[in-house]
């Protein structure tokens, strides 16, 4: 330090190790003798031509840049590290500041020895420094008191928390929610970050403060700008969908590496129906858990080998899972790290099960008739263009069957629209009785339904066309009577389209229609 400093006695007198370290270089400047003996070394030349980059991970490195950030705005950091000076772990909390050298800013470190170690609270902290949720503490007046790394990187400078939000309608609800008695509050909102305008899921919790006692908030944010900007695009059905997503609540466990339960939140008992507040968890075997709680999913062991999979390849991985009441559910796995260390398992679930039943009813109603339920034009062309491509690699025949309701206009005319409307669905459902399993009918259009008859020759197809009229005419709807249907009937070629066979039974209905209705005809 002599370049740096003339005067060391004093610093090499003191009994707490010090030592400046170069960030940009990632390299040792100078240490103090208690910080030389704390890094296992007799001289300073050692020290400083040790290899750190070897031994910095990725993310401890980008953790040390953030530090320079901290150290131009003359801030000084407090956090609790743990080095391997000789191979084994040594945990300081460490009070870096700015040091200015000669060309460039480096870290003045003052390292406190910390004697008796709280691994779960360090696994904890380490698992909220590396989790890409973003995690801040306010006090009760909404001012900044800390972030986690995640949060400091992408949250915007403001060191208010109603100054994040850009609708006036969010920063009113969350004053609501601070003046009122709620332990918690969630919303999602559009907020200013270091990327611009995004969205994001926010959930907010009164705290006590470990430091102070005083009662402050805790914001935890994930973005959901993908997904919000994914429901934007999609159909009106799909954003109230969307709503739906918005109000969900995750589960989330922290295991330590030996799979020892360190933190579980309220949600994850919710979720799991555990009859206890999350804290009676703590210390419990969650392997052992595993095994008890296998038998509310509806795959006992693909949960459990889920679980061994996701430890055993330590990447973050997303599943679903079907549980035994209906529910669905996605798990979320991160492996936790400290440097090269891994410290434990962090695991998020999400009750999906509106999203997935949802999903699945906006697929149907895209695909069905409204009022007969049978498929619509777009669905059945989907599935006549598959029965084609089967029917030439099969070398099978196939036909089709065009229907139309006799005199419909009448029907609307003298007895109004209900009654029409109960026409088509009395006859929908007549026509689909005598269909078998594999055929397919459909609303074409207006009073017009199309019926697909895979592996159908033309005689066969004139059959049962015949039979479908003839039922028809059996029927008597109450309020218009009689009621009868003519038929255009064509065998599709495997040298035409399935368009063009379309086209020759619609001509074909036309002429049974022109010769007096009640008929069948096939071209």
């Amino acid at each position: 330090m002599s370049s740096l400093d003339p005067n060391t006695l004093v610093a090499d007198r003191l009994q707490t190790p010090l030592w400046i370290f170069d960030i940009e270089r990632l390299a040792m400047v100078w240490a103090n003798s208690a910080g030389m003996a704390f890094w296992g070394v007799d001289d300073l030349n050692t020290l400083c031509s040790r290899d750190f980059r070897a031994e910095i991970s990725k993310s401890a490195q980008s953790r040390l840049h953030e530090y320079l950030k901290r150290f131009e705005q003359g801030e000084t950091v407090v956090e609790t590290w743990t080095f391997y000076p000789n191979g084994r772990p040594k945990t300081v909390r460490c009070l870096c500041s700015g040091y200015q050298l000669e060309e460039s800013l480096g870290m003045l470190v003052e390292a406190q020895l910390v004697e008796e170690q709280d691994t779960s609270a360090l696994r904890a902290q380490e698992a909220l420094r590396h989790v890409p949720t973003l995690i801040s503490i306010f006090d009760r007046q909404g001012h900044l008191l800390t972030q986690n790394p995640s949060a400091r990187a992408k949250c915007s400078n403001s060191a208010r928390l109603a100054e994040r939000f850009i609708r006036n309608s969010d920063i009113e609800k969350i004053h609501l929610w601070a003046a009122g008695k709620d332990e918690s509050c969630m919303l999602e909102a559009p907020v200013r970050t270091t990327l611009g305008e995004r969205w994001h899921r926010i959930y907010l919790q009164h705290m006590i403060d470990p430091v102070t006692g005083d009662r402050v908030i805790m914001v935890s944010e994930t973005d959901i700008t993908a997904r919000v900007e994914s429901d934007f695009n999609s159909r009106n059905a799909r954003e109230r969908l969307a709503a739906l997503i918005r109000n969900l609540r995750g589960g989330i466990l922290v295991e330590d590496e030996k799979r020892r339960l360190l933190l579980a939140n309220q949600s994850f008992c919710d979720l799991f129906n555990i009859d206890a507040p999350p804290e009676a968890l703590e210390g419990a075997d969650c392997a052992e858990a595993a095994e008890q709680s296998k038998d509310l999913f509806q795959e006992p062991g693909a949960f459990i080998a889920g679980i061994d999979r996701a430890i055993e390849e330590r990447e973050a991985i997303t599943s679903e899972l079907q549980m035994v009441d209906g529910r669905i559910f996605e798990r979320t796995y991160v492996p936790v790290f400290y440097g090269k260390a891994n410290l434990g398992h962090l695991w998020q679930y999400w009750d999906v099960t509106d999203q997935k039943n949802n999903l699945k009813r906006l697929e149907s109603e895209a695909h069905l008739d409204p009022l007969t339920g049978l498929w619509n034009r777009r669905r059945f062309e989907q599935t006549l263009q598959e029965t084609h491509e089967e029917a030439i690699r099969y070398n099978q025949p196939y036909s089709l069957v065009i229907v139309d309701i006799d005199h419909f206009k009448q029907v609307n005319d003298l007895h109004g629209h209900d009654a029409g409307d109960d026409a088509l669905r009395l006859i929908s459902e007549e026509l689909s009785l005598r269909l078998r399993q594999s055929d397919r009918l459909s609303r074409w259009g207006g009073e017009e339904f199309v019926v697909l008859l895979p592996q159908t020759s033309l005689e066969g197809a004139l059959r049962l066309a015949n039979e479908l009229r003839m039922r028809v005419r059996d029927l008597s709807h109450p309020v218009i009577g009689r009621i009868t249907i003519s038929l255009g009937v064509a065998e599709v070629g495997h040298n035409e389209s399935p368009r063009q066979a379309l086209r020759r039974a619609d001509a074909a209905l036309l002429q049974a229609k022109e010769n007096g209705r009640d008929q069948i005809k096939a071209l």
